[in-house]
């Protein structure tokens, strides 16, 4: 049988008032995914039908944190054909599990948010700005802290810049 797999929306938020700082959380599904409970992780979660990708990254924020002032950035533009509505959305990283325990893809985009980030969703716990300069140190350090999936984006994103 066929397995197919359906691209969830991350975020790399960053705060509005000291952009040097990244937002992290903790996985926390003891349940479903013990392997990963407790390590860190993007903020994120399942795109909806229809949702634009902005407006899911934007939500996921909202429920797994208590954000509510955010901008996501890049480009986006909008095209109509026939009744059909199509967004284009530039500057989005894809990060593709290959090998490992589920199938998943990750549309990570950027943001920038304000406030204090409070656990308000049911999958994660300790959300928290962390300085670029400490996340750096983490990525390369302490790898196993991370799951696999956001460590990629972050290390794609932070340890080659």
């Amino acid at each position: 049988m066929e397995q197919l797999v359906l691209p969830n929306v991350y975020v790399i938020a960053r705060e509005r008032e000291r952009p040097e700082h990244v937002l992290l959380q903790q996985r926390w599904k003891p349940h479903s995914d013990p392997a990963n409970s407790g390590r860190w992780e993007l903020p994120g979660g399942k795109w909806r039908a229809f949702e634009t990708m902005a407006v899911c990254a934007a939500r996921e924020l909202r429920e797994e944190t208590g954000l509510v002032d955010v901008d996501v950035l890049g480009a986006r533009s909008d095209h109509e054909l026939l009744g059909d509505r199509v967004q284009v959305s530039a500057g989005v990283q894809l990060v593709q599990m290959v090998e490992g325990p589920y199938p998943s893809v990750l549309a990570v985009v950027d943001a920038i948010a304000s406030g204090r980030p409070r656990t308000t969703g049911d999958g994660s716990r300790a959300a928290q700005w962390v300085d670029e300069t400490r996340l750096r140190n983490m990525l390369l350090s302490e790898p196993e802290t991370f799951t696999a999936l956001s460590h990629a984006a972050l290390r794609h994103r932070f340890a080659s810049s």
